[in-house]
């Protein structure tokens, strides 16, 4: 039989094995909706790839269609048999390329197939990308969400958290405030470019808290606030700061400065100090 030929199998001859789209993929609502266009269309006009496995036909590609297929109750559909010898990452190889082409796998799938591909062909995250025809950047955002736990990637499977809140929250060490950002995603309560201003902020008062810089922001309304950044500020060291910073300001206002000259004048004092 050549490779190239199409040829009627019964359905019963196929056989589907493990492969990279989750059964959870497979919509009773999607299924029943193409089992009604396969009857009306007349069948499948789409050929499933199939590869010879011992004794049985094992499907590479079209595992959708065979169900949808056996769900309109039909006996045969067209397949190509591929005769060459395949390992297991070969053929997760080819089921990653088909699926990469028609973008059909959900970010979940595609992270743990993009794992096992690394895993099991030994390629890098770089070569994976390349012999995928994926950017690098997909590669690393898509290995990243194997980083969340279990909880969170379910959240992505089901749909409930968007792959690109969830890839900002690879990021996040600690496990509670990563779980507590991941409900509010989820609950539409912070959009993607919340969450990484969120995450900016949050990273920036660790970065201050490791170099022992501590940050205090007053709000006094209107829109307006005051900001002061020191080691170990109190609410006493704040008041220390701002007494005389404040009778400072009323002398400048009485000399007739400006706000800018004010703040220059500030900084000058403060940079001679220093010397």
């Amino acid at each position: 039989m050549r490779r190239s030929e199409v040829v009627r199998v019964p359905v019963e001859d196929l056989v589907c094995l493990p492969q990279v789209r989750e059964t959870t993929g497979f919509g009773e609502a999607d299924l029943a909706g193409l089992a009604e266009s396969i009857k009306e269309s007349g069948g499948i006009h789409l050929p499933l790839l199939v590869r010879r496995e011992g004794g049985k036909l094992v499907v590479l590609d079209g595992e959708r269609r065979l169900r949808a297929a056996r769900l309109a109750g039909l006996t045969a559909v067209p397949v190509v048999v591929s005769d060459e010898a395949m390992s297991d990452s070969q053929v997760l190889h080819r089921q990653l390329v088909l699926d990469a082409q028609r973008v059909g796998l959900g970010p979940m799938e595609r992270a743990r197939a993009l794992g096992r591909l690394i895993e099991e062909a030994g390629w890098s995250a770089e070569q994976s990308a390349r012999k995928l025809g994926l950017s690098a950047a997909t590669v690393s955002r898509s290995l990243a969400l194997l980083k969340l736990p279990e909880a969170i990637q379910a959240k992505v499977s089901a749909g409930t958290l968007p792959a690109d809140s969830a890839y900002l929250l690879a990021r996040v060490e600690d496990p509670q405030a990563q779980a507590a950002l991941a409900a509010q995603a989820g609950e539409g309560m912070l959009s993607r470019d919340a969450l990484s201003r969120k995450l900016r902020r949050v990273r920036r008062a660790e970065n201050a808290a490791q170099a022992g810089i501590a940050r205090a922001t007053v709000a006094l309304g209107q829109g307006r606030t005051v900001t002061v950044t020191g080691k170990d500020i109190t609410l006493d060291s704040l008041v220390d700061l701002l007494e005389p910073l404040l009778a400072r300001a009323r002398k400048a206002r009485s000399q007739g400065l400006s706000l800018h000259t004010f703040i220059r004048t500030l900084k000058d004092q403060a940079s001679s100090s220093g010397d």
